[in-house]
């Protein structure tokens, strides 16, 4: 499991497109869901998965009906990354936290995480968002890639363990596969929706964003003040369409956040942005998209 580079704009501070990532101790999910004092969460709930228009989400109630915790992945695009949201009255134990270790496949240690949001869902309390999750680093890395999240590992996830000390709050799922390829049907509607070819995309060349840093930094100079001074900071999910000679013709902006005052600036300045467009499995170039995730995050110089 890997959290994945988002667009991260700290405002008061310098752009940082990474997320620090270091190893946890050597423990594995199963391990410390295991351990003494670790609190496993049951289902009460079966899969649910919501098609949106453009985004699609598996969402799941876990613990007792007087105290439910919710888990939920989110993908605005069909690729092998996914958001994933915790939230519930376990969560209290994690808010104040800077660094948490998050573990997912059995086979894979728990890694300590640095960049994750902060919220409240109604009627469940407090949530912890990590925006960009991937199982298979890997295949992210390859030239070719296909469209959705790879099953195979996704069968190595069984149980979802978040870690803070000695605090210990185990998802416990079960296998995920049958989930994971819930989700995947769903993401390969959404290119259907958009009026891009899924056949194409399952072997292709992602776009490649060309002019990313000046275009990033003009979305950083426009941070609506109103929103700086309420100390907003917020995640959105942005996703792009890129035609053929790598010009942007179609932009969406979604808030995996509420914020009142903060709205991103980030579709009028991708108007300027130029890709090296998508070529399908043939090396021909293909209508495509391009997705991200931006955070903004007030920071000191």
């Amino acid at each position: 499991m890997r959290l994945h580079p988002a667009y991260t704009f700290v405002i008061g501070a310098s752009l940082a497109l990474a997320p620090a990532i270091a190893a946890a101790e050597d423990s594995f999910p199963n391990d410390v869901a295991a351990a003494d004092g670790a609190i496993r969460l049951e289902p009460v709930s079966p899969w649910n998965i919501d098609f949106g228009a453009n985004r699609c989400r598996l969402a799941r109630v876990f613990g007792t009906e007087e105290d439910r915790h919710l888990l939920m992945l989110e993908q605005a695009a069909p690729n092998g990354e996914f958001g994933l949201t915790l939230a519930g009255s376990g969560i209290s134990r994690f808010r104040t936290a800077a660094t948490v270790d998050l573990g997912l496949e059995r086979d894979e240690p728990m890694e300590s995480l640095d960049q994750f949001g902060k919220g409240e869902i109604a009627d469940l309390g407090p949530a912890l968002i990590f925006s960009t999750i991937s199982i298979d680093p890997k295949a992210m890395a390859d030239a070719l890639r296909p469209v959705g999240v790879n099953l195979d590992e996704a069968a190595k996830v069984d149980r979802i363990v978040l870690r803070r000390g000695k605090a210990v709050l185990s998802f416990e799922t079960g296998n995920m596969k049958d989930a994971i390829a819930a989700l995947n049907n769903c993401t390969v509607d959404l290119l259907t929706q958009w009026g891009l070819d899924p056949e194409a995309h399952k072997n292709h060349v992602p776009p490649m964003w060309a002019n990313a840093a000046a275009v990033t930094q003009r979305i950083v100079a426009v941070y609506p003040s109103s929103a700086l001074r309420a100390g907003e900071q917020a995640i959105f999910r942005m996703r792009v369409t890129v035609e053929t000679d790598g010009s942007v013709s179609d932009c969406l902006i979604e808030e995996s956040t509420i914020a009142k005052k903060l709205e991103s600036p980030a579709c009028k300045e991708m108007r300027n942005a130029k890709f090296a467009p998508a070529r399908d499995g043939q090396g021909q170039p293909m209508r495509s998209f391009y997705a991200t995730t931006i955070r903004y995050v007030i920071g000191n110089r």
